[in-house]
């Protein structure tokens, strides 16, 4: 098959959170399985596109819209289209935000413009990038008006929308529909892409596709409800036949301790002394001080999703009792500086490293004992996979993918982490004491960290997944009457 992957993010090179890595990984699997994968990636900022990303190749603009586009092979079958012009080349900052942390307030019209411009470009079977896609694949709200331009232009080409959080509905006022240029029927009709009053990129998406994925079995149950649906539940209790959850897998040659770079020494399964070697130099460079309780880490998004709000009420009782914890990341400013006071009252217990850092988080996956993870709700989640991998035991909150990849290890028998099911401090608490207890005793922590770090989170299984759900599509449309 010839698959498009329509993604507003593509590690290492642009990336936000974890959506850059699935679509890199999900994207090499399925062309180690034999398939021909073309990423469109958007390049914010005036950088031309990464040269080492691999070999380039053919280069153009594509007409009155002013994109220019540079196409680079990373292998026989995986390339990668780098497009940049107005709307994201000319400006400063991230696929959906400026430096300052505003989001772009015409993110919806630029991305809008580069949909249409794709679904043109596919109207013909010759388009611009060689041979027409079999099938496309679109990844969150900056893609989802692409199948419905692809639907209004009555272009055959079957698209699968996966929704990797529907916090993110990319809302935009009903001038912005104007200057787009859509149809007025599809704003407010049955069907349309209206949601109260403005119009929803993701909603787009949700309607218009041919089949719906997301990140992991439980979002796509939870997100059917009033709880977690966003106010889209609706919309996705008439799709749900056409709604699949599919674990995210992870990348297992950048993430594996064996051979991972930036630590100071490899380990595995067999053999874990590199992992306290790891510990004891992340405490160093770190400036924690000796402590008698396990070394916690948070790595993520500080926004509310993330349940830093949980991690900042229980943390000065974990530092009285021993624990010291490392944070990584970067979010809402009131969010940085609350971590930032947090730290200054814990000198050499609590460490805020206010940045993204791709070798501190790996350094840090390794060093810890335990992993955070206290999220209010979470599609899947990679950073339990990584910490698993890794030896580091999870500490989650029960919802989406941290159901479906941690085991509680005082409730089941091949436990994989610690969970907690109500969403409180006291629950999260009393996840982190238990942890505790059984990192207290050595025996029973060595056989956790050994069955955590022999499960099989790569992508070879789930990318099988999605082939079965475009082989399908495929199958359909070849047997429906033209």
């Amino acid at each position: 098959m010839r698959i498009a992957f329509v993604t507003p993010e593509l590690a290492p090179w642009i990336k936000v959170g974890g959506l850059a890595d699935v679509s890199a990984s999900l994207a090499r699997a399925l062309s180690d399985l034999g398939h021909t994968i073309q990423v469109m990636v958007p390049v914010t900022g005036p950088e031309s596109p990464p040269r080492e990303a691999g070999i380039a190749g053919s280069s153009g603009t594509s007409g009155p819209t002013g994109f220019i586009w540079q196409i680079t092979r990373i292998s026989t079958r995986l390339e990668v289209v780098w497009i940049s012009g107005a709307g994201f080349s000319d400006r400063v900052g991230g696929p959906y935000a400026q430096l300052s942390g505003e989001e772009w307030p015409d993110g919806v019209l630029r991305y809008g413009r580069l949909c249409e411009m794709l679904a043109r470009t596919w109207i013909s079977p010759q388009g611009r990038w060689g041979l027409r896609p079999d099938l496309v694949h679109v990844h969150d709200w900056p893609g989802g008006l692409l199948p419905l331009w692809i639907h209004s232009l009555g272009i055959p080409l079957p698209t699968v929308f996966t929704i990797h959080n529907l916090a993110y509905r990319g809302l935009f006022p009903h001038d912005v529909f104007e200057r787009l240029g859509l149809a007025p029927e599809y704003w407010r009709t049955e069907g349309g892409v209206e949601f109260y009053g403005s119009g929803s990129c993701l909603k787009a998406g949700l309607i218009f596709a041919s089949q719906l994925t997301t990140v992991s079995p439980s979002y796509a149950r939870e997100i059917l409800t009033p709880a977690f649906g966003n106010g889209l539940e609706g919309v996705l209790g008439k799709r749900t036949a056409n709604l699949t959850g599919i674990l995210n897998g992870i990348d297992t040659d950048t993430w594996n301790p064996a051979t991972d770079p930036y630590l100071p020494a490899g380990y595995d399964l067999n053999d874990l002394s590199g992992k306290e070697q790891c510990r004891r130099v992340l405490a160093e460079r770190r400036g924690l001080a000796g402590g008698d309780g396990p070394l916690a880490a948070f790595i993520g998004r500080l926004a509310e999703q993330k349940g830093i709000d949980r991690l900042m009420e229980i943390a000065p009782e974990l530092v009285s009792r021993g624990w010291r914890l490392v944070i990584l990341g970067r979010g809402m400013p009131d969010v940085e500086r609350r971590l930032a006071d947090l730290a200054g009252q814990h000198p050499g217990k609590i460490r805020a490293l206010i940045e993204h850092s791709e070798p501190w988080a790996h350094l840090i996956e390794a060093g810890a004992d335990v992993f955070l993870m206290p999220s209010h709700f979470e599609p899947c989640g990679l950073n339990q996979q990584y910490s698993q991998r890794y030896g580091t035991l999870p500490i989650v909150h029960a919802v989406g993918g941290l159901r479906d990849t941690v085991q509680d290890a005082d409730r089941e028998l091949h436990g994989t982490g610690f969970r907690y099911e109500t969403d409180s401090s006291e629950s999260f608490l009393s996840a982190c004491l238990r942890a505790e207890g059984a990192w207290r005793d050595p025996v029973r922590w060595r056989v956790l960290q050994r069955r955590v770090m022999s499960i099989d989170s790569s992508w070879q299984t789930r990318a099988r997944a999605y082939l079965r759900i475009y082989e399908d599509l495929l199958a359909n449309a070849s047997s429906t009457p033209s």
